[in-house]
C-alpha cells in the first residue's frame, strides 16, 4: 500500500511538472522589418532588428542586425541596400545608388536574407502621387492672444487624391527645436523654445519632435495645438498603403500594441509600406519673445 501511495505521488509530481510555464529563457526569437518606400524618393532608414532574450537588458544597439543581404526590386529595377551606421549605434539600410527613385503605382518586392539562414520577404504596391492644392503658407504667425483666437484660427491644406486611398496621414515636425533668429531676415542670436500647454507636461510622447494624425478626406484644418515648438517646420501628408497605414494606427495611435495578424512581413514581423507624399516647410514665428 505504502508503494502504491508513493508511486502515485511520483507519478502526480510528473504529470503537473510537465503543466510548468517554459522556463523565461525559453524563447523564440523574431526579426522584425521596418521599412517604407516613399514615391520619388531615394530608398532609405529601412530598419531590421532582432528580438532579445527576455532576461537581457534591452539596447537597440543589440538589437541591430547589420549584416543582412537586402534587396528590393520591381519589373525593371533592383536596390541593393547598404547598412550606414550612425554614432547612436541604430544604424539603417539604404540603396547603394540614391539617384534611383520609387515610382508611383508600382509593386515592389522585397527579401532579407540574414547570416543565420532565416528569410524575411514582403511586398507593397506603391501609390500614386498627390499634390497640393492649397499648400502651407511658408511664415505663419502664432496668435498673440491664445485666449481671443482669429476665426477661423487654423491653417488649410488641400490636396488630390491617391486612387484606391481612402484614408490619408499627416505629420507636423519641428526640425530645428534649438534655432529660431538665424532663419529671420535679417537673422538673429534668439533661440528656439517650446510651446508649452499644461495638459502635456506628462503626455507619453512629449520629446517627440513630430505630431501626427491621420483623416478620411483630402483637406484638414491644422489648429495650432499640432504645432510643439516655434520656428521652422515641415508639414507633410501621407498617401499610405494599407500596410502603412495600419501599422502607424497601430504603434503611433494605438498604445504602441502591435497584433502580429496586421504584419505583412513572411518570416518576420513588421511592415514593407509605401506612401505617396506631399510636403511644404513652413515656419512658425512666436507670439511673444
Amino acid at each position: 500500500m505504502k508503494r502504491t501511495i508513493i508511486t502515485l505521488i511520483a507519478f502526480g509530481a510528473v504529470i503537473f511538472a510537465g503543466c510548468e510555464d517554459p522556463i523565461p529563457t525559453d524563447y523564440i526569437p523574431e526579426y522584425v522589418f521596418t521599412g517604407y518606400l516613399i514615391v520619388d524618393e531615394p530608398v532609405k532608414n529601412i530598419t531590421l532588428t532582432r528580438s532579445l532574450e527576455p532576461l537581457d537588458s534591452f539596447e537597440y544597439s543589440k538589437a541591430t542586425v547589420a549584416d543582412a543581404v537586402i534587396r528590393i526590386w520591381n519589373n525593371t529595377d533592383t536596390f541593393d541596400l547598404v547598412y550606414v551606421p550612425s554614432d547612436t549605434g541604430v544604424g539603417s539600410y539604404q540603396a547603394r545608388d540614391l539617384e534611383m527613385l520609387v515610382k508611383p503605382g508600382t509593386e515592389y518586392f522585397m527579401e532579407a536574407t540574414i547570416p543565420d539562414g532565416s528569410v524575411l520577404t514582403s511586398s507593397t504596391v506603391t501609390p500614386e502621387r498627390i499634390e497640393w492644392l492649397q499648400a502651407p503658407r511658408e511664415m505663419l504667425q502664432y496668435p498673440i492672444d491664445t485666449l481671443n483666437l482669429p476665426s477661423p484660427d487654423s491653417l488649410k491644406l488641400i490636396w488630390t487624391p491617391s486612387p484606391g486611398v481612402t484614408e490619408y496621414l499627416i505629420s507636423v515636425e519641428a526640425l530645428d527645436t534649438l534655432n529660431y533668429g538665424s532663419y529671420l531676415e535679417p537673422p538673429t542670436g534668439e533661440s528656439n523654445r517650446r510651446i508649452e500647454r499644461f495638459f502635456e507636461d506628462n503626455a507619453p510622447r512629449y520629446n517627440d519632435v513630430v505630431r501626427w494624425g491621420f483623416l478620411q478626406n483630402t483637406q484638414v484644418n491644422v489648429v495650432w495645438f499640432a504645432f510643439k515648438w516655434f520656428g521652422q517646420h515641415e508639414i507633410t501628408v501621407y498617401a499610405p498603403d494599407p500596410a502603412m497605414l495600419e501599422w502607424f494606427k497601430q504603434v503611433r495611435f494605438g498604445g504602441n500594441q502591435f497584433q502580429s495578424l496586421l504584419s505583412n512581413i513572411e518570416g518576420g514581423v513588421g511592415v514593407l509600406g509605401s506612401a505617396s507624399v506631399a510636403r511644404q516647410n513652413a515656419f512658425l514665428l512666436k507670439n511673444q519673445p
